[in-house]
């Protein structure tokens, strides 16, 4: 894991997700506490992508429903192959669980977390991180 300067210990994460109330609210719950912090967000795949290799974060929460670059499933394999130490948390439907998309991620979460699973989620994506 590589801390944020002045922030030890702190994931540092980035948030992508075509929806602007649901990344805004998505930002805000991460913010809570001392765990982690969002070094940016993105509502598209393309800006999303320049706005990891920009921040270098630990995690990525991708919600795979993104409108350019055909969605989720090619900026996971873009983040891949850009910035392959950065960990990425898949968000979505029920549906998708079990799926090539999840899989694709080092993590899982349903839209319709409680905000206590988004946050174990995000941390347990990063545990190889902290190995």
């Amino acid at each position: 894991m590589q801390p944020a300067p002045g922030e030890p210990g702190r994931l540092r994460v980035v948030v992508i997700d075509a929806d602007d109330r649901v990344r805004e609210s998505l930002v805000g719950l991460l913010c809570i506490g001392e765990r982690l912090m969002v070094v940016g967000d993105a509502g598209q795949a393309a800006a999303g992508l320049d706005v990891v290799l920009a921040t270098e974060p630990d995690i990525v929460v991708i919600d795979p429903r993104l409108p350019d670059l055909d969605g989720g499933t090619a900026l996971i394999h873009r983040v891949r192959a850009a910035a392959p130490r950065v960990r990425i948390l898949v968000m979505g439907a029920p549906s998708l669980e079990g799926s090539d998309l999840q899989r694709a991620g080092d993590g899982f979460v349903r839209k319709t977390f409680r905000p206590s699973d988004l946050v174990a989620a995000v941390v347990a994506a990063a545990v190889p991180l902290a190995s």
